[in-house]
C-alpha cells in the first residue's frame, strides 16, 4: 500500500484516514466522510530530528499517554517504503494535534512555521476529523510557550517576526476566501432593509450580523477593545471597527463607508 504524503518544507509526512476501529482509508483528495480521522505516520514526524531511532518508542508512548498518538496494527497489509521487524506489523500514528505538539517540541522555528503554512493547504481536507476547539487550545498554548521561552518580546520585533508574518498570512488567506460568502450575507441584508437603509442597527449589532466572529475578535484585541472594563471605549470606537470590516471585505453598508470610499477613490 502506498500512503499519500503531506508536504511541509522538505519533510514528507505520510498519512491515512481512520474510518473506524477496524478499518482505514487511503485518500489524497478531500473525498472523505465526516467520521474519518486523519492520522500521520510517527516515523516521518521524528525523521530528521535529534531523537535517535531506538528512542522513538519511548517518545511515542509519551505522546500516546497525552492522547496524541496511537499504535495501529496492520495484520494483512504491507506499506511501501516501510521496513517492519519480523512479526511486528504495528506502526505509530499521530492526530493533527499530535503533529503540532511534536513540531513545537522537536522542530526548529523554521520547520514549525512550515508546518503552520502547510496546514492551511490541507485543512479543508482534514476538517471532518478535526477537533477544532482542542486544536486551537493546543496551538495557542504552544505559541504562548514559545514566547515565554524567548523571554520578554522586544516591541520592535513585531516589525520582523517570522511567526507573526506566517500567522497573519494564514489569517489573511482564510478571510479573503470568505469574501464571497460575506458578500452574499451583506446583499441579503441590504435587500431586507432596503426601506430602512438610513436607519441601521448599532455598529456592534451590525458587525455581529454580517461579519465572521474571527474577524471581529482579531480587531477587538488589536484595537484594545476586548477588555470588559472598557465598555465605554468599545461603544464609542465600534463604528471604526465596523468601517475597517467594510473596507477590508469590500462590502460597504453604512453611509459613512460610502462617503469615505468615494472620497478616497476620487483622490
Amino acid at each position: 500500500i502506498f500512503l499519500p504524503h503531506w508536504r511541509s518544507a522538505d519533510r514528507g509526512i505520510r498519512f491515512l484516514y481512520l474510518a473506524d476501529c477496524c478499518s482505514f482509508r487511503i485518500s489524497q483528495s478531500c473525498d472523505t466522510k465526516d467520521s474519518m480521522l486523519p492520522l500521520f505516520l510517527g516515523a516521518d514526524l521524528f525523521a530528521k530530528t535529534s531523537i535517535r531511532t531506538e528512542n522513538h518508542p519511548r517518545y511515542h508512548a509519551k505522546f500516546a499517554k497525552k492522547g496524541l498518538a496511537t499504535k495501529l496494527v496492520f495484520s494483512s497489509f504491507r506499506l511501501h517504503g516501510l521496513r517492519l521487524p519480523t512479526g511486528n506489523n504495528s506502526l505509530w500514528f499521530y492526530s493533527i494535534q499530535g503533529v503540532f505538539r511534536v513540531a513545537f517540541e522537536l522542530y526548529s522555528q523554521h520547520e514549525q512555521l512550515s508546518v503552520l503554512e502547510a496546514f492551511q493547504h490541507m485543512e479543508q481536507c482534514m476538517k471532518s476529523g478535526l477537533d477544532e476547539r482542542g486544536l486551537s487550545d493546543l496551538v495557542l498554548g504552544l505559541l504562548e510557550s514559545q514566547g515565554q521561552g524567548q523571554g520578554a518580546m522586544d516591541p520592535g520585533s513585531v516589525y520582523c517576526s517570522p511567526l507573526l508574518c506566517t500567522i497573519a498570512g494564514w489569517l489573511g488567506h482564510r478571510f479573503n476566501a470568505a469574501n464571497g460568502c460575506i458578500s452574499q450575507q451583506v446583499e441579503s441584508f441590504k435587500m431586507q432593509h432596503i426601506d430602512h437603509i438610513t436607519d441601521l442597527p448599532a455598529a456592534e449589532e451590525l458587525a455581529g450580523e454580517l461579519f465572521p466572529e474571527a474577524m471581529r475578535v482579531l480587531l477587538l484585541n488589536w484595537m484594545g477593545l476586548s477588555d470588559s472594563g472598557a465598555v465605554w471605549k468599545r461603544h464609542s470606537e465600534y463604528p471604526i471597527l465596523l468601517l475597517i470590516l467594510e473596507f477590508a471585505n469590500h462590502n460597504l453598508i453604512t453611509g459613512v463607508a460610502h462617503v469615505l470610499y468615494s472620497s478616497l477613490i476620487c483622490k
